[in-house]
């Protein structure tokens, strides 16, 4: 296993002229935070990801958001390298299989185990890359605010869009260009980061377009772009409706996962928890984990909060290509019973 680690530690507010905080100012914010105090502040809060520009981003986010309820709080971030990030050779759906991680996230199993192992406090997902069954010794602390969750289509000069060749690795996203353009579109795997799958894009003659999460294209500064300029090449982006072309459950979403036994580190991080996006999420991963989905699934989905009420809208595309659509509603008290309801209902199609 890669760790490498990030110092992220933002200088507090200067004490009595001083470039640190005093001794009267340490104490009470080791108690506001849970943290023991033992002569000096606990060691930095140790927080695990992957190491693309886009996590590591989305790392960030985090990092500021806690630093906004905690000033002054040091922390470091770990990178680790995982299985998807090792095995780009293979699609997706086959990581699994090939590096032992059972059921597990391919992005997610290795930095678990690092967060098992108390290596980290800590680890920062994009929530659509887990299983919707989470490891019994680790909990969800804290749901970021959620991005636009829609797909974005990015397409190159000269592209054949009556009939065109779109780069994407996931299932779900291969299946449902055969209904969007009604067979008439092909698929390409492609994997990378996504500077890396923009250079493929560019470099393979045969790519017409690729898909990304929208959610990702905003977090690396392109929020409200309709084109984008790469290494001397300029590409359109264009937005696809979400209940058009559904994006993946849980798209768009930040988790912060830690330890279920680590409580200090559960109420530190439960600070930056955004209550309405936790909501949805909710719902979406327990579709996930009745219907026992993982990325060989070719099911997508988004569940939406209004007021009392909670909607969810998922799409199942069976084994001989038919795209099987559910609209639910229930109440925001019961997002679980919502999303189990949804796999009940999918299950005679299975």
């Amino acid at each position: 296993m890669f760790l490498q680690a990030i110092r992220l530690s933002p200088l507090p507010e200067a004490q009595g002229g001083g470039a640190f905080l005093s001794r009267d100012a340490i104490f009470p914010l080791a108690e506001q935070v849970g943290l023991r105090y033992n002569g000096r502040m606990q060691a930095p809060l140790r927080i695990g990801t992957r190491g693309s520009e886009l996590a590591l981003r989305q790392v960030q986010l985090f990092v500021d958001a806690l630093h906004e309820q905690v000033p002054g709080l040091a922390t470091e971030v770990v990178v680790i390298q995982t299985a998807g990030d090792r095995r780009t050779d293979l699609p997706l759906c086959c990581v699994n299989r090939a590096t032992g991680t059972a059921d597990k996230g391919v992005f997610i199993a290795t930095i678990e185990e690092a967060l098992a192992r108390g290596e980290i406090d800590c680890a920062v997902h994009s929530c659509k890359d887990m299983p919707g069954a989470l490891d019994e010794r680790m909990a969800l602390a804290a749901v970021l605010p959620r991005e636009d969750r829609g797909e974005a289509l990015i397409i190159k000069p000269g592209a054949r869009m009556e009939a065109p060749t779109i780069g994407t690795a996931s299932v779900r996203r291969a299946e449902l260009v055969k209904a969007y353009w009604g067979g008439r579109a092909r698929t390409v795997s492609i994997r990378g980061n996504v500077q890396t799958r923009l250079r493929k894009l560019l470099q393979q003659e045969e790519l017409d377009a690729l898909l990304l999460a929208r959610a990702g294209l905003n977090r690396l500064g392109y929020a409200g772009r309709q084109e984008l300029e790469f290494e001397g090449s300029r590409l359109c982006i264009a937005d696809l409706g979400s209940d058009v072309f559904m994006p993946a459950l849980c798209q768009g979403a930040i988790v912060v996962e830690v330890r279920r036994a680590d409580s200090a580190t559960y109420e530190l991080v439960r600070r930056v928890n955004h209550a309405p996006s936790e909501l949805t999420i909710r719902a979406e991963r327990a579709f996930l984990a009745a219907l026992g989905a993982d990325c060989s699934v070719p099911v997508a989905g988004y569940a939406s909060a209004n007021g009392r009420g909670l909607m969810l809208r998922v799409i199942y595309v069976t084994a001989d290509g038919t795209p099987v659509r559910l609209t639910l509603k229930g109440d925001v008290d019961h997002p679980e019973e919502l999303g189990r309801e949804a796999a009940a209902q999918l299950a005679e199609w299975r």
